[in-house]
């Protein structure tokens, strides 16, 4: 038997683009004005509100994996505010039953927390692809659709997995209701239509490894309940089963990465993004975003 270890997929992450603004020279929005800015801009309720927590919660600083980036953990990781990103769950929300998702899949712990938010928003259940770091005192269990990719926020690859029994049992109760509304068909029809959802978008790399890992994740999920399913029931009927990744959402994406080019290009998606980030500035700190221009941090305005 192969090791699963040396067969499992790698990633790279392609590389950071620079942020353009200061040769465009861009003018800072304050504090201060950032209000009147946005009453100016077409910005939806649920980007302002974004838009308002970074201003006042985020600020620029160098990761290991990744260069230049938002440390934004106060605004979507480590605490919770309803009055900033409730519009904008709800926006999600809407985004994600349009496109008649079942179920979500989310990348590392500093994901999950928006994500499970996002889930609990649109009634749809999240399973959680849990970073792990490889070392050779901690055997790593390769679950089906695991695959290895560099970290952004630290040095080194990790593997991302998905925990069979969360994954079952997200997705048992779908498939149940599928096969019970066709109880009367000579050939069933199982489908599940999968959603990602993360943090941040950076440069697509972490979207399009795991939009990949669901076919393994989905046709695992359904071998497995259909075995039993055919011993607890007896039925013995054709069943044609398909997975898809429909849709991906975010509160922020890097668009000066175009990682929304390439989900279009490899995935034919277009992500829901609350935000389309256009550039970072360190000094002073501050963030372009698409339709409003660049806003300083709290820190420093």
């Amino acid at each position: 038997m192969p090791d699963r270890a040396s067969t499992v997929r790698r990633y790279e992450r392609a590389h950071e683009d620079t942020a353009p603004e200061r040769r465009e020279r861009l003018p800072l929005i304050s504090q201060s004005g950032l209000e009147s800015a946005l009453d100016a801009s077409e910005l939806s309720s649920g980007s302002r509100g974004l838009v308002r927590g970074l201003a006042e919660l985020a600020t620029v600083r160098p990761f290991p994996g990744g260069g230049l980036g938002i440390e934004y953990g106060s605004l979507l990781k480590t605490a919770v505010h309803p009055d900033l990103i409730s519009p904008h769950v709800n926006e999600v929300a809407a985004h994600l039953r349009s496109k008649s998702v079942d179920v979500l899949l989310v990348p590392g712990m500093s994901g999950y927390p928006i994500g499970a938010i996002y889930s609990f928003a649109s009634g749809m259940p999240a399973v959680l692809l849990k970073k792990n770091e490889i070392r050779i005192d901690r055997p790593i269990d390769y679950t089906p659709g695991a695959f290895v990719i560099p970290s952004y926020t630290g040095e080194g690859d990790v593997v991302m997995t998905a925990d069979p029994s969360g994954v079952r049992s997200a997705l048992g109760p779908l498939l149940t209701a599928q096969i019970e509304r066709q109880r009367d068909a000579g050939t069933v029809e199982l489908a599940i239509r999968f959603a990602g959802a993360d943090d941040i978008i950076d440069k697509g790399s972490m979207a399009i490894a795991i939009s990949e890992s669901a076919e393994a994740i989905g046709e695992w999920a359904i071998d497995s309940w259909l075995i039993d399913y055919r011993l607890r029931t007896g039925d013995t009927r054709s069943i044609n089963a398909s997975t898809e990744v429909v849709a991906w959402v975010t509160p922020m994406m890097k668009s000066y990465n175009r990682p929304q080019d390439h989900l279009r290009k490899l995935l034919g998606i277009t992500p829901f993004a609350g935000l389309e980030i256009t550039s970072l500035q360190g000094d002073p700190p501050a963030i372009g975003i698409e339709g409003l221009g660049l806003i300083g941090l709290h820190s420093t305005i």
